[in-house]
């Protein structure tokens, strides 16, 4: 019979702790690229980190929806992140840490989402 293997030692423990410290230092990387956007990429930045889409973007920032898509893409190549939920989880993290509880979701959640999260009507 096999006895089991301590959890300090355990080959797939072992290998989530590696996969995670890369994942750590993949989204420390790319928080040091910030500095790096334009300010207009910023500005994008910052409504990505709330959820927004192109539209909303493009709406907020009083330009168009090719041009919002273009910044987003400028945004994904220049922090080296390979989706705009990930770009979103920086920007929403870079805030928090040049910010602090100044975010608007860290301090009320029904603020993070242009949408808002409704409360149910009485009788419902």
């Amino acid at each position: 019979m096999r006895t089991a293997e301590p959890l300090t030692t355990s080959p797939h423990l072992i290998a989530a702790r590696q996969a995670a410290l890369v994942h750590h230092h993949v989204w420390d990387a790319a928080l040091t690229r910030v500095p790096l956007l334009s300010e207009r990429e910023l500005d994008v930045f910052r409504t990505l980190a709330k959820g927004s889409s192109n539209r909303a973007i493009a709406t907020q920032l009083f330009i168009t929806e090719r041009t919002a898509k273009a910044h987003v893409a400028q945004i994904l190549a220049k922090l080296v992140v390979e989706s705009r939920l990930q770009a979103g989880i920086v920007g929403f993290a870079w805030e928090i840490l040049t910010h602090g509880a100044a975010v608007p979701c860290a301090t009320d959640p029904t603020r993070c989402h242009p949408l808002r999260l409704r409360t149910p009507s009485p009788g419902y």
